[in-house]
């Protein structure tokens, strides 16, 4: 997608030109945020380069859940939000499952109109046998951000931690930094998103590192954090510098 940037572009951090580019977006990818249509996206693209969790069962509603569906071997999960996640526990009782996913039946967002085609739905997926945490559902997810198909940053996320890191795996930017080893898959990972964004101005693609360094296809990305920052203003600004 072309289109017309604002007069003072290439003064703006990341994180700005993220928000604005948020502002924008088209219907046409709607597709890609739509995490069951993405799955089916990448393997097209992709084949055999890469994995996705296995779909247990798509819920077309809330109420589509049965308790015979509550195994600690699944995760629940949105299509058409990021972060609306349910990682089942045995003791997970159907009623509450399902409160709360009629709070999160509606739109994901006013703001990021990528996600505003999406009808909301749910679905059953099986957790990945993360290669650090196992086979929790608590799994580390590595964001690499992309401009013009090429690779600028990568990022590991642990709950609501994340460092950053460059291309060589040097730690750039982090508020409370955690020691993760550099992946042994990580050039085909970045082999990889230089498919997977050949078709976006920007895209950050988020991935899952199994046993074995099995890699795991995890979302679309096109307005992380919905255009807040989250770095120092410092790495905010290299980023910045590089879309132009």
């Amino acid at each position: 997608m072309n289109f017309i940037k604002p007069d003072n572009w290439i003064e703006l951090p990341m994180y700005k030109k993220i928000y604005y580019y948020g502002t924008i977006l088209t219907k046409e990818y709607s597709k890609y945020v739509n995490k069951i249509e993405a799955k089916k996206i990448v393997k097209e693209i992709c084949g055999d380069d890469i994995n996705v969790a296995k779909i247990i069962k798509i819920l077309d509603y809330p109420s589509d859940i049965l308790q015979d569906d509550i195994n600690p071997k699944y995760m629940i999960k949105s299509a058409h939000g990021s972060g609306w996640n349910i990682n089942i526990k045995e003791n997970n009782k159907v009623g509450d499952i399902i409160r709360q996913l009629n709070t999160w039946n509606k739109n994901y967002s006013k703001n990021e109109k990528q996600y505003i085609y999406i009808k909301p739905k749910f679905f059953i997926e099986e957790k990945i046998h993360d290669s650090i945490l196992g086979h929790t559902g608590e799994a580390l997810v590595y964001m690499i951000r992309c401009i013009h198909s090429k690779p600028i940053s990568i990022s590991v996320k642990y709950k609501n931690v994340q460092n950053s890191y460059d291309l060589d795996w040097n730690l750039k930017s982090s508020k409370i930094p955690f020691n993760i080893t550099k992946p042994k898959c990580l050039s085909k990972l970045l082999q990889l998103c230089e498919k997977l964004s050949s078709n976006f101005e920007f895209v950050r693609l988020d991935f899952y590192i199994g046993i074995n360094d099995v890699i795991y296809f995890s979302e679309f990305t096109f307005t992380p954090n919905a255009g807040k920052p989250v770095f120092d203003n410092k790495t905010e600004i290299e980023q910045g510098l590089l879309w132009i």
